[in-house]
């Protein structure tokens, strides 16, 4: 029944007067009529129920055989639609397999970037912006993953750069290789070497919201402990303007901030009635989340079987351009090719008001070139002038005031600052905008009362000229003969802030010093160690003094004057102050640990956090590793953190007392012991000291929670009875204890330069011991990562150089093993005795690397007779 007019208004005037109007008896009358009517049954329905469903029992007794016929129907009727389906899915699956491995022989760059750019020459255009989805497919503890995700990096950033497209953005969900950003780096700038030769593209790598690495590709292997070959980036000057291609890393989560603290923005303003909400458009939002994060690229390429966006950011591909391969699987170059055609044959009408962005000439698109500074432009080398000027002052002071420049551009202001974001999509896409590293193409307008009425303008391409309307674009042209764009000279001033180190490095030394400069450097807290070549150190004062500008977090620059160990056994060296005070007393973070120690007096190196990251994850938890060569702890106190027992020891007394103090600030002290012993004496007493640990029933306490029990039924006395305190009570904090094992799973030996000759120490081990280890005990072999210098090489010969030296200490022949290419990601029972895995660490000259050589240790030599 529909409420009555008179009835509702009487009903909350007595709601109002807190129902005082009407009594209880009155209100129950009052709304009697509008309550639902009780469901009523008659006998003789329920008889007739009754009746009718003993009827429908009678007849399923009877047609039983008919139900079990029909099911078995419905099943074989399935079975023949699955099989057809699957039967297709192979067809096609194979389909695709031979029509891709077709395309691969094909279209196959044999990273040669002159076949790559014949393949896209006849292109009608190319996207500026392509981004990519990929995934982190092992998701062990180990490292092979994360290796296999830098290597497609590399890869497509390595076929970007040679096809022209100067933007690359990679989406891996897990945000994973924004911790490895150093890495990654070096990774792509080596490929990029690879295929380029000496004169390759430099490389901007960033993630939102993390400082940017913008140094130039590294030419040749940064150099170490012994080798006093500078860690410089190649930047070699050629005829033209530098290639250089950006690349942004970005994961699920980013973009999610921005658009809180936009929505937040945009509201407040609102509220304030400094923004009305009919100004809150879908161009608005895009814009600001561009700045933030990144621009909506042209182009998604998808490598996987099917479209699986995987959580990417929904609002930076509105517009975007997808494409996948059916039923491909893994990162291939022709998929890559063929998403490139695929974009250039595709009809992008979008836009609003009717512009056709689509239908914007980019006749000019695979003549792309790439400025200096990661900008673009249409074959016109625009970026030219976006070069500091040149300054040789020899090894004169600094004169920061000689790196002042104003560039003459020209600019469009707007009627209505509504417009921002639709003339800034458009003219981006029409190649009509400025794009600049560190430069916003909108910025307030040089007229000062203009300027603060909030009237804002955007700079333009520098193709563009303020009184040349034939170089302006259909956008450009369209803006201003509808009166809504104003084209005016600009005048761009940049100073020496703006200029990046490698760009004032280039403008003050001399010509035949552009080949590496340098621009790769070691950092240990705020301390800055350069290694500094014979031919740079008359300049080594400015070289400090600008890298202290231009990183605010160094506060000390010192460069290296002999060779690590060349004066003291603990690789320790000699050092001059270049800039900065003279303070070596530092305090760095890795692996969720603090370190603090004398830079000067200790070992200490950033370049080997990965290294110290991958074997930490090799550790599991309750075993026990000895690290003969400890320094002050970047493999032993993070590895405690890890409930892992550690026996670390070196010989230097510094860094033993470092070691002690990290033990301590990290509260690690149950899991690590310190040793300060000389290290083929510590490898017999250490595996002794465990074993007696372990008899004698020492172990560590950990705390940890035990769930609280369920809250018992009420009883059935009192149903409705809240449950007892007891039964309310939260979770419970209850120690574990965690037994030493008897034996030691782990050896550790970070000593690259001598590591190998302490391998003769391993013999007799555990002699006497053989009832502790299989088949005769529980426990396996220890395995022994020993890190060491050899030949740099892609082929056998580095790795048979280190088998040969570990034979020959060991005395016992290894072998190689059979799996070489997936060393970093070996779990402990994937070693084998006697069978040496080995790992590229890092470069560290041109013709030297640095290598973990990895092996269970064969019984032949554990179990020897001690010498």
């Amino acid at each position: 029944m529909p409420f009555n007019t008179r009835d509702l208004e009487t009903y909350r005037r007595d709601e109002r007067l807190g129902h005082k109007l009407m009594t209880p008896e009155e209100r129950i009358q009052f709304l009697k009529p509008y309550l639902p009517a009780k469901p009523t049954r008659s006998r003789s329905r329920s008889r007739t129920k009754s009746s009718s469903s003993k009827a429908r029992e009678e007849k399923r007794a009877r047609l039983g055989v008919r139900r079990f016929l029909r099911r078995q129907y419905h099943i074989f009727v399935f079975a023949v639609i699955h099989i057809f389906f699957s039967v297709y899915i192979r067809f096609r699956q194979a389909y695709h397999a031979v029509a891709n491995r077709i395309y691969s022989v094909y279209y196959h760059h044999h990273r040669t970037p002159e076949l790559i750019r014949r393949d896209v020459k006849g292109l009608r255009r190319l996207p500026k912006h392509l981004s990519v989805i990929l995934t982190l497919e092992d998701q062990r503890r180990s490292g092979a993953g994360l290796e296999k995700l830098i290597n497609e990096v590399t890869d497509v950033a390595a076929w970007c750069a040679s096809a022209g497209i100067p933007e690359l953005s990679i989406y891996e969900p897990t945000g994973i290789l924004k911790g490895y950003l150093k890495e990654t780096h070096r990774a792509i700038s080596q490929k990029l070497g690879f295929y380029f030769g000496p004169n390759y593209p430099s490389v901007s790598l960033r993630a939102p919201h993390m400082p940017p690495h913008e140094s130039a590709a590294l030419r040749t292997a940064v150099s170490d402990d012994d080798h006093r070959s500078l860690n410089s980036s190649s930047d070699s000057e050629e005829e033209g303007p530098r290639k250089h291609i950006s690349i942004i890393l970005i994961s699920a989560e980013d973009g999610r901030d921005s658009m809180v603290d936009l929505t937040k923005t945009l509201a407040e303003m609102s509220q304030r009635k400094k923004l009305n909400t009919a100004d809150i458009t879908q161009e608005l939002v895009d814009a600001e989340l561009s700045e933030s994060v990144m621009t909506e690229p042209d182009l998604l390429i998808l490598f996987g079987p099917h479209v699986e966006l995987a959580g990417y950011p929904p609002w930076q591909i509105r517009l975007t351009e997808i494409f996948h391969v059916k039923d491909n699987q893994g990162v291939g170059y022709q998929v890559f090719y063929r998403g490139l055609r695929k974009f250039s044959e595709a009809q992008m009408r979008k836009g609003r008001r009717g512009a056709d962005v689509g239908s914007i000439s980019l006749a000019g698109a695979n003549q792309t070139t790439m400025g200096p500074q990661g900008n673009t432009g249409s074959g016109t080398g625009e970026m030219s002038i976006f070069h500091p000027p040149i300054v040789r002052t020899g090894t004169a002071a600094l004169n920061r005031a000689l790196f002042t420049q104003t560039i003459g551009l020209a600019a469009a202001t707007l009627s209505d600052t509504k417009l921002i974001p639709h003339y800034r999509k458009a003219l981006q896409a029409g190649r009509e905008l400025l794009h600049a590293d560190r430069i916003s193409p909108i910025c307030h307008h040089p007229d000062q009362t203009l300027a603060s009425k909030g009237t804002k303008c955007l700079l333009l391409n520098p193709s563009v000229k303020p009184e040349a309307s034939n170089t302006w674009g259909p956008i450009l042209t369209e803006g201003v003969q509808k009166k809504e764009l104003t084209v005016f000279p600009y005048q761009l001033h940049l100073d020496y802030d703006y200029w990046s180190f490698r760009d004032v490095m280039g403008s003050i030394l001399p010509e035949e010093l552009h080949e590496e400069i340098p621009t790769g450097f070691n950092i240990a807290g705020h301390v800055a160690h350069l290694n500094l070549r014979d031919n740079y150190l008359p300049y080594k004062y400015l070289v400090a003094e600008i890298l202290l500008d231009k990183n605010p977090q160094i506060k000390t620059v010192i460069n290296k004057v002999d060779n690590v160990g060349a004066e003291s056994e603990f690789r320790t060296f000699q050092y001059e102050l270049l800039a900065g005070s003279d303070d070596l007393n530092v305090q760095v973070a890795e692996g969720n640990c603090t370190f603090e120690f004398d830079y000067s007096k200790v070992y200490w190196n950033s370049k080997l956090e990965t290294e110290h990251r991958r074997l930490i994850n090799i550790f599991q938890p309750g075993e026990v590793v000895c690290d003969v060569m400890a320094g002050i702890g970047p493999f032993a106190v993070p590895a405690g953190k890890k409930n892992v027992f550690v026996w670390a020891n070196d010989k230097n007394p510094e860094s033993f007392k470092c070691l002690e103090a990290a033990i301590k600030k990290n509260k690690v002290s149950q899991f690590v012991r310190p040793f300060c012993a000389d290290g083929r004496e510590f490898i017999h007493t250490a595996a002794e000291a465990v074993l007696s640990a372990s008899r004698n029933g020492e172990h560590a306490t950990i705390a940890c929670k035990v769930k609280p029990q369920a809250p018992r039924a009420p009883s059935p006395s009192r149903p409705g009875s809240p449950p007892s305190k007891k039964a309310r009570r939260p979770a419970k904090v209850e120690n574990e204890a965690i037994p030493i094992p008897p034996t030691i799973s782990h050896f550790v030996m970070n000593l690259p330069a001598s590591a190998i000759e302490f391998l003769s120490s391993y013999r007799g081990v555990y002699a006497g011991q053989e009832a502790l280890f299989h088949p005769l005990g529980p426990a396996k072999l220890p395995v022994v990562h020993v890190h060491c210098f050899s030949y740099k090489a892609d082929d056998e010969t580095p790795g048979a150089d280190i088998r040969e030296r570990i034979s020959r200490e060991l005395g016992y022949p290894v072998k190689a093993s059979s799996a070489e290419g997936a060393e970093a990601g070996a779990g402990d029972d994937e070693y084998e005795e006697g069978v040496v895995r080995i790992h590229r660490v890092r470069d560290v000259a041109p013709a030297k690397s640095m290598y973990c050589a990895s092996f269970r240790l064969p019984r032949e030599v554990a179990f020897a007779a001690r010498e």
